[in-house]
């Protein structure tokens, strides 16, 4: 059985039980991996610099998507053993919101930078959230555009699909899932261009092409489960 944790999301105008049970499909698979590219790209914590160290990403990844409705092959992540947590975490500062110190970050993780106005698209983000009765967290200091909440917003989409009951609400699921990867979430592959000039630790350049090579997959299966 699948256990998803609501923790962490605010939902409007409702309380939610701490965990839901969910019978093991593709559909919980795509939420899985969600979850965890989630947590891969948001600012690490000892947690996730051990599995970085012993090299378990992918085999987490690959774990929670084998029922994966499409292939999908998460390579090889680790960091050498020589590297302190320290210096992991600096990395994803350097690379993601601080930069060497001029001009901020090289590969800002906030998808409103990439193209047109960011006070617009932090506008359209906040309004998908608002029409599924979410909220960003008041304890969340994050942008309603970072990339891990908005995979926390995918992975709240894929457990409404996965655990409503009604044909019609999960076709209603499945059309946001697609809109949201569609307009929201197709900046990725820009990061993934750019990443090589700023010379990133090569498991945070798998980091980001996992997460944007996961997005295109998944943009490309809801389309067609849309159609």
């Amino acid at each position: 059985m699948f256990v998803y944790s609501l923790s962490g999301l605010h939902v409007q105008g409702q309380e939610l039980q701490a965990d839901i049970e969910l019978e093991d499909n593709a559909t919980t698979a795509r939420l899985g991996v969600y979850q965890l590219l989630s947590r891969l790209v948001a600012p690490p914590d000892g947690d996730v610099y051990a599995a970085a160290a012993a090299g378990e990403w992918p085999g987490r990844l690959s774990e929670a998507g084998k029922l994966l409705p499409y292939s999908m092959d998460f390579g090889e992540a680790n960091v050498p053993g020589s590297l302190s947590q320290e210096a992991f975490e600096a990395e994803y500062l350097r690379l993601f919101e601080v930069g060497d110190g001029v001009g901020g970050p090289g590969l800002p993780l906030f998808g409103g930078v990439y193209g047109g106005d960011r006070i617009q698209r932090l506008e359209e983000v906040v309004r998908f959230y608002e029409y599924f009765g979410l909220t960003t967290s008041a304890e969340d200091p994050r942008p309603a555009d970072c990339l891990s909440t908005e995979l926390e917003f995918m992975k709240y989409l894929t457990y409404k699909e996965a655990s409503t009951p009604s044909d019609r609400l999960r076709t209603s699921f499945r059309r946001a899932q697609h809109d949201f990867l569609e307009r929201q979430l197709a900046w990725l592959p820009e990061v993934v261009r750019r990443a090589p000039e700023f010379r990133p630790l090569a498991f945070w350049q798998w980091a980001i092409e996992t997460v944007s090579g996961f997005a295109t997959a998944d943009a490309a299966y809801a389309r067609a489960a849309c159609a």
